[in-house]
């Protein structure tokens, strides 16, 4: 499928698809996000705080289990290091993930996110922060390749 032309905002789009950027924006926004809100959820309450370690422990493991054995960077620094730790904990897989079990996974990801965001808006400025990172983190985890864990290995 022929990937849709940014038009005037490709450089901007193909600066926010790489690497460097999405390990920063990315991966280092949602290290911050999970931080600021499991703080936020810990000054209400231990049962909320210990609801959000759960869905944040439970999303690592899903992502780890069913997507990251599957990416074409398993093993590598790509992630900040997570595809060392899963290639120490689980052998690789070269089958491509189930429509339903990716439907499971952006699901359980949807649900910490509503969970964070609930949290962070309890203070606007960081719900607007935090709303705006929210998209631009979405687009930096998008490969212009299109995601290696959706498609099958190439045979030869």
């Amino acid at each position: 499928m022929p990937r849709a032309n940014p038009g005037p905002f490709e450089p901007i789009v193909y600066l926010i698809q790489s690497p460097v950027f999405y390990r920063v924006v990315g991966l280092g926004g949602f290290a911050l996000f999970t931080i600021v809100a499991l703080a936020i959820a810990a000054a209400h309450g231990f049962g909320y705080l210990l609801a959000g370690l759960i869905l944040f422990a439970a999303n690592w493991y899903d992502m780890s289990y069913s997507i990251c054995r599957r990416c074409r960077f398993y093993g590598t620094w790509h992630c900040a290091g997570q595809g060392m730790l899963v290639a120490r904990m689980f052998s690789p897989l070269n089958d491509a993930i189930g429509e339903w079990r990716m439907r499971l996974h952006f699901l359980l990801t949807a649900i910490v996110l509503v969970y964070g965001l609930y949290w962070v808006w309890h203070f606007p400025a960081l719900g607007i922060l935090f709303t705006l990172w929210l998209p631009i983190a979405g687009l930096s985890a998008t490969s212009p390749g299109g995601f290696s864990w959706r498609a099958r290995p190439a045979v030869g």
